[in-house]
């Protein structure tokens, strides 16, 4: 077993790290020991959402990366998440023919970078946010760090580091709107489904935080003067969850809850949020639409009722700039003569959910497979398409850049 306190003392990127490595990556033009060289260094980073000292600090190792070969790079400030980086093969940012989209931050708390170092087992890496993203984040700068001259004159290129995926609130979408804006199609370098599949649709997340204000009163010496707002919660989760039999495909989960200061008080706030998924975007705002004349006609009398979103992903759909960005990941998989994309329809949101409210073509999943996302004990990498991956990128923009 090879681990990362080996790595540190033998200087990862070192001839003496060949071998630890299985034979299959130790030899070829694609240089693993560089590659896992990389990924360490973001690894040493925690990232947590929210972080903003350590989401930054990844930037930062992108940002002079990105720099070191002539790329034109600004930070985007997305408040408490910390700054997201957008770099760029031209000076000029307004527009983009494709952009390549990763995140910096992950789900895993502070001290897990410690805790869980990169250590390798047989054809998997293993570590704290190793597939989601930082492997994929490590493979993106790889597809574009070493582009031809030809291809980087013709096609202009964004890659976009967000701050902020693993929570997706409103200030980090903003920075999502504002690039995908620039452009008509994006490649989401979001971890490769464990089988190797690919994601073409994703469903809508929308959180719905119903905020409940009644009355605090004594429970024994005068609850007749109080109006219960957990009371009033209680009706309203029974029935909002209960408009999901309504739109095939919607679920809605109670998430959080919280109210009340101690048990003899009549509660005079009480706060639910809900997780919305939904296939159709439609429903998303029937369902809002709902919920909304339920919270003005209110759940018990004298607690009033106030609806706000604190995220709001619309459905990644499959359309037809994504469908024509399909057929050229399924073209360069072709040339490369890697097996034929499977494409997934699934239930979890990510950045190209935001991307596809800009009305952008998106294809998702692009990046190296990977598993147990989010477990630190578990979460893996597999190295054995680490290499596939990074040239299937580099395949998809020299196919998307020949049909412009």
């Amino acid at each position: 077993m090879f681990t990362r306190r080996d790595a540190i003392k033998a200087g990862l990127a070192c001839t003496a790290l060949g071998s630890h490595l299985p034979a299959a990556f130790a030899a070829g033009s694609f240089q693993m020991k560089a590659y896992l060289a990389d990924l360490d260094e973001i690894l040493r980073i925690d990232s947590k959402t929210g972080y903003a000292e350590g989401v930054n600090r990844v930037g930062q190792v992108f940002r002079k990366r990105f720099e070191s070969i002539g790329w034109t790079v600004t930070e985007y400030p997305c408040g408490k998440n910390g700054n997201g980086i957008v770099a760029s093969n031209r000076k000029d940012q307004g527009k983009f023919d494709i952009i390549l989209c990763g995140h910096l931050d992950t789900v895993q708390p502070v001290g897990n970078a410690k805790r869980y170092p990169l250590t390798i087992q047989g054809n998997f890496a293993h570590g704290a946010g190793v597939a989601d993203d930082k492997g994929s984040l490590t493979a993106l700068w790889w597809i574009v760090r070493d582009l031809p001259k030809a291809l980087t004159d013709k096609l202009r290129i964004c890659v976009m580091l967000a701050p902020g995926e693993e929570v997706g609130d409103n200030d980090h979408n903003k920075m999502i709107y504002d690039i995908g804006r620039r452009a008509k199609y994006a490649l989401v370098y979001e971890p490769g489904r464990p089988n190797g599949a690919f994601v073409k649709v994703r469903k809508g997340c929308t959180w719905m935080a119903l905020d409940f204000k009644g009355v605090a009163a004594h429970a024994g010496n005068n609850p007749q003067d109080g109006r219960n707002a957990i009371d009033a919660m209680a009706r309203a989760i029974t029935k909002v969850t209960a408009l999901a039999r309504d739109y095939k495909g919607l679920t809605t989960n109670t998430g959080t809850v919280k109210g009340g200061t101690a048990p003899n008080t009549v509660a005079a706030d009480a706060r639910v949020v809900f997780d919305m998924r939904f296939l159709r975007n439609e429903d998303r705002d029937s369902v809002l639409s709902r919920v909304r004349s339920m919270c003005e006609k209110g759940f018990a009398d004298g607690v009033r009722t106030s609806l706000s979103l604190p995220s709001d992903l619309s459905a990644m759909p499959e359309i037809d700039s994504s469908r024509r960005l399909m057929a050229v990941v399924e073209k360069a998989a072709s040339d490369l003569r890697q097996p034929k994309p499977e494409w997934l329809v699934v239930g979890g949101a990510s950045d190209g959910n935001a991307l596809a409210q800009s009305g952008v073509g998106v294809v998702d999943a692009m990046g190296v497979c990977g598993g147990n996302l989010h477990n630190p004990e578990k979460e893996f990498l597999d190295l054995r398409t680490v290499e596939p991956r990074i040239s299937l990128g580099k395949r998809v923009l020299e196919v998307f850049a020949a049909s412009l």
